[in-house]
């Protein structure tokens, strides 16, 4: 070998001194290495030390490439081309014969770098790497695709044309008999996929996955984390890929991510990347994924196995947020690992993503099988596994869960007994899941779950006294003060001791919580504790300890919430010691304690009304300035790579500015809640401090008006709820209270005051455009919202943007709106029209925004008829999920109710056909809105169909026989058949057969569930009564009973009826 240069002799004299461990020598070497390295002729001097193998260490030539790799971009433009021809062969010579791996790999690097530099031609590093691909060493194989590795943004930009040819050679090195090629070749083609994945091309390529997997899985088992890693990485990038090549790989990459997700050995973030697999393909593929039966056993099989098998809490999903609650447990040392995923995190969370995505029709059964057999089974483990299955599947499955709650409740009430505590903390967990999602039918169980909430209360494990709090927070929510009465005095003076003798600040603070909540449900009820309650919070309220301040804002929050219970009067005294703490929490620099005060001040504003109006001043400019501030901060991002930051002073010092560094948004969440609060606070002021408010409103617009701009849903979702609630002081104001519209009357004078108009006018063009927002949630609410406001505002309103609204929510029913777009976006094979759709609870919103038209615009509506109904029934269809099914039936009631005589010229063509296909239908929902369609057709209708009643008649006869005790909808398919023939008999009285007729009418009386079709029923029957109809006599006692019931001291009827029944009554 030649000696070599001066030049690099003197450079190779400075490396070294870098390999030193030497921290002031390792300084003055990178001092006098600068200027030289400045100057181009350090490139060949760099090179010759890469060569010389036998003069130089090995670390001293791995240094070389490092720093050339720095260096050489920045210079190689300044050589001409035979130089830079020169340099790129010598690179290839080092590369064809170097046998240490490390200055290999530098040198692979060097070679990538020029190519970043010049994309051009190249041509001999391509043929260099296919002859490398098959010689017979296996560390030229491996060398071949390292290069690959490193050019993988060149060869998917610039290679397309050879991309086949690529394919037989990865598919080569991963059928290699050398492992360290195998691995090689699984990560450059992870790349070059990743790279791919929006591409068609990536179709070349998706026959490889199961050599992928395979290589994958074996080194999984000899332990190489770092590939198998690298595989799920690549496989996350690949799941939202449109490729339909792709998607016939659903199965096999399931059931990889399943078995890194169960392998013990592997390292517990390694498994979670397994399990966000499995979870990402059930929101990418539902379907797909759904229709495979076996692979939904497999999956839900390794998820409860997970759950069964793994020590710690399965009912944690609930606290992990809590922080009181990871101080609280005993023996929680060990803090480095409180963030880490466990078995039972991983799978709860895979579990709950496929509860959410997976069609219902796929996935229900095969859910519930499950969760049943194991809560029966004698092992403590799997009864443990089966009760959390079901809390956890209880958000999504929340629609098929309320129509089994009769099979399921039992279960859980026996978990909650059990010797287990682990069974009883996860029963307690289930319970709370299944009151937050399966109201209201949830409610009619209050008779058990009170009582066994209470024993749990006293349960030795604190984590399940902390988890029953949860649960009668959930639950007493929304209960009525009948429900909570027998337990009410118990219970208070349960939660107040439970507060005192804790020291435990979760407990204190679930506490504090489900007494909040009791107060909701008990109302009035609550007056008697209002005062011990308040002395108990005040104490509370006065914390300054800043780890206590969640604790303080629950608290205020509770006397948000008596305040809510017991009204203005009871509450009066506290008023002013709950705003002063409110305020004080506003001072502090915390955010939890700002959004407790918001939420304070929303409840104070609707219970005092015009008493908080002194308080407007100082209030709404600062909700108005936080409802303004920017959440999002933009934040530089260091690129960083291990290897090189070593050098860092070593680097191209020209260009060192660089670009402009990456940028990631940081968001500060907590200031997102805080702006959140804040707009529910501005609007409830709006909405109940009347006149008072007038000042404020154009700002107040102004800000919300911005808001709605906000990148996130739930700002929008809040806007959206908040907007209505400006028209308040303006009518109170300027319209004395309230504006009387006439329905359909568009051109006499406007009701509305100048400023109304403009006020609604500004709502309604911001509501429209929240409902081409791409969040379902926000276009519901923009719909509830229009709805309100037309409501209140009438046809005036309306009329400017009839266009704009009924466009807009027709695209809605057809599923062309943007919020639909993913809807009737097929990913890759992920299709199979509407029949697997699950009910979309928005649909609702716009359902009833429909309804209101006609009710507003009256016979103008009608020339809309033709557009709407068609799109309406396509909801009905049979295939559709039956809330779908009653959704569309009591949109097309609502129509008919206020278009009536114009529904005559559909009767035949949609509503006589949609009207009987809903009498038959298996669901009592869609049942009784069929019926009550019935009803006001032949109201509308009268005499113009009276040929069809005999067809009506028969169609309607099965419902009275429907058994009442099966649900609330059963009671009420009842009662709106009852009402369906008053409405006939009252139509057409002569086409009923009354001696058939009577007795089944009489029967079903009184109402049990729908009392609003009271009036109805009694109108009809106090009409026979008056016209003296001959079939009363024989039904006498009937009438009597149900006259009576009528007039008794609780009964449902309202008292201007009772009115004229009584004397009726003496005179029977």
């Amino acid at each position: 070998a030649m000696p070599i240069s001066e030049e690099a002799q003197q450079l190779a004299a400075l490396l070294l001194a870098l390999t030193q461990p030497d921290t002031q020598g390792i300084r003055q070497a990178e001092v006098a290495l600068k200027p030289l390295l400045k100057d181009p002729r350090c490139v060949p001097a760099l090179i010759e030390v890469l060569k010389a193998r036998s003069e130089q260490s090995d670390a001293v030539r791995h240094i070389a490439s490092i720093v050339l790799r720095k260096r050489l971009p920045g210079h190689y433009s300044k050589f001409d081309a035979a130089t830079q021809a020169q340099l790129k062969s010598e690179l290839l010579t080092i590369l064809s014969s170097e046998p240490e791996r490390n200055v290999r790999k530098g040198v692979v690097d060097l070679a990538a770098a020029i190519l970043k530099v010049s994309p051009e031609a190249w041509p001999e590093l391509w043929s260099f790497v296919a002859a490398a691909s098959q010689d017979s060493h296996p560390d030229a194989r491996e060398l071949a695709f390292w290069l690959l590795a490193e050019m993988t943004d060149t060869v998917g930009e610039h290679l397309k044309s050879h991309f086949q040819e690529l394919s037989h050679l990865f598919s080569r090195g991963l059928g290699d008999d050398s492992p360290k090629v195998q691995k090689a070749a699984v990560k450059a083609l992870g790349q070059l996929m990743s790279y791919l994945a929006e591409e068609s091309e990536i179709d070349i390529f998706c026959n490889l996955i199961p050599s992928v997997l395979q290589v994958a899985a074996s080194c999984a088992q000899s332990g190489d984390e770092d590939t198998v890693a690298v595989v799920l990485d690549v496989l996350y990038d690949l799941t939202f890929s449109t490729s339909a090549a792709l998607a016939q790989h659903t199965h096999a990459i399931t059931s990889f991510g399943l078995m890194c997700m169960s392998s013990p050995s592997l390292d517990i973030r390694v498994r979670d990347s397994g399990a966000l697999i499995v979870a990402t393909l059930a929101e990418a593929r539902p379907k797909v994924l759904g229709r495979d039966e076996a692979l939904v056993n497999q999956v839900l099989d390794t998820l409860f196995r997970l759950i069964e098998n793994s020590p710690s809490s399965a009912a944690g999903a609930l606290f992990e947020s809590n922080p009181a609650w990871r101080d609280d447990l005993e023996g929680n040392e060990d803090d480095e690992f409180e963030d880490s995923p466990t078995e039972t995190s991983m799978a709860q969370g895979t579990l709950d993503m496929i509860a959410c995505e997976v069609p219902k029709k796929y996935i229900f059964e095969p859910l519930m099988t499950r969760c049943i057999s194991r809560l029966q089974s004698p092992n403590p483990s799997q009864r443990k596994a089966g009760i959390a299955g079901l809390g956890v599947i209880a958000e999504g499955c929340s629609e098929p869960l309320r129509e089994h709650l009769g099979d399921v409740m039992p279960l859980v009430f026996t978990a909650a007994g059990d010797t287990d505590p682990q069974v009883r903390e996860c029963a307690c967990f289930a319970l709370g899941q299944l009151s937050e999602h399966c109201r209201p039918e949830i409610l009619g169980y209050s008779s058990h779950i009170l009582p066994i909430v209470f024993q749990l209360l006293d349960d030795s494990a604190v984590t399940v006294q902390a988890t029953s709090c949860y649960v009668l927070e959930m639950f007493c929510e929304r209960l009525e003060p009948e429900a909570v009465r027998p337990l009410l005095d118990p219970l208070v003076r349960k939660l107040a001791a439970m507060l005192e003798a804790t020291n435990k600040r979760s407990v204190q603070e679930m506490a504090v919580a489900a007494l909040a909540a009791t107060a909701v449900a008990a109302e009035d009820e609550f007056q008697p504790y209002v005062s011990g309650v308040a002395d108990l919070m005040q104490k509370r309220m006065a914390l300054t300890d800043e780890s206590m301040f969640s604790l303080r804002g629950r608290a205020l929050e509770c006397m948000g919430h008596m305040a809510i219970a017991v009204g203005k009067d009871a509450f009066e005294p506290y008023f002013v010691p709950t705003m002063q703490c409110a305020l004080e929490g506003l001072a502090m620099d915390n955010t939890d304690l700002h959004e407790f005060a918001y939420a304070v001040f929303a409840n104070l504003a609707k219970v005092m009304e015009q008493e908080f109006a002194p308080a407007l001043n100082e209030l709404v400019p600062h909700l108005i300035q936080v409802i303004g501030t920017d959440e999002g901060q933009l934040e530089a991002v260091q690129d960083t790579e291990a290897e090189t930051s070593a050098f860092d002073a070593l680097d191209d010092s020209d260009d060192e500015d660089g670009e402009g560094g990456n940028y990631v948004i940081q968001i500060r969440t907590a200031l997102l809640e805080a702006k959140k609060g804040a707009i529910t606070a501005l609007g409830e002021m709006a909405a109940h401090s009347g006149a008072a408010f007038f000042p404020f409103l154009e700002e107040s617009m102004k800000v919300l008006q911005n808001a709605a701009k906000n990148w996130h849903p739930l700002i929008k979702l809040e806007v959206a709820d908040a907007l209505p609630s400006l028209l308040a002081p303006s009518i109170a104001a300027y319209d004395g209270g309230e504006i009387k519209w006439t329905k359909g009357e568009v051109n006499g004078n406007n009701p509305m005051s100048p400023q109304t108009t403009q006020v609604a006018s500004a709502v309604l063009q911001q509501l429209i455009e929240l409902m081409t927002d791409d969040d379902k949630d926000v276009v519901g609410k923009a719909c509830e919202g229009a709805q309100s406001v037309i409501e209140l505002c009438g046809p005036h309103a309306l009329a400017p943007v009839t266009k704009e609204l009924l466009t807009m929510t027709h695209e809605l029913l057809n599923k062309k709106a943007p919020c639909q777009n993913m809807d009737n976006f097929a990913i890759l094979g992920d299709y199979g029209g509407d029949d697997d759709d699950d009910h979309d609870t928005f649909m609702q919103a716009v359902c009833d925004l429909l309804g209101s038209y006609p009710r507003v615009m009256g016979p103008q509506f009608a020339q809309y008829l033709p557009q709407f109904l068609p799109a309406v029934c396509d909801w009905a269809k049979s295939s559709r999920p039956s809330s779908d099914r009653s959704m569309a039936m009591g949109c097309l009631s609502e129509i008919a109710q206020e278009s009536g005589r114009d529904v005559g010229a559909h009767w035949d063509s949609v509503f006589l056909p949609a009207v009987l296909a809903g009498l038959a239908d298996p669901d009592d929902n869609v049942k009784r809105n069929a019926a009550f369609c019935a009803g006001v057709c032949c109201e509308s209708l009268g005499d113009s169909i009276a040929d069809k009643y005999p067809q009506l008649l028969q169609a309607i006869s099965p419902l009275f026989s429907v058994d009442i005790s099966k649900s609330e909808a059963s009671a009420a398919c009842v009662d709106n058949a009852a009402a369906a023939l008053s409405r006939m008999i009252m139509a057409c009285p002569n086409q009923i057969p009354m001696p058939q007729v009577l007795p089944a009418l009489l029967k079903a009386l009184p109402l049990k569930s729908d009392v609003t079709e009271n009036p109805v029923v009694y109108k009809c029957l106090l009409g026979l009564i008056q016209g003296n109809h001959p079939d009363l006599a024989a039904n006498k006692d009937e009438l009597k009973r149900v006259l009576t019931a009528a007039t008794a001291e609780n009964s449902d009827v309202l008292e201007e009826i009772q009115v004229q029944i009584r004397p009726i009554l003496t005179s029977l």
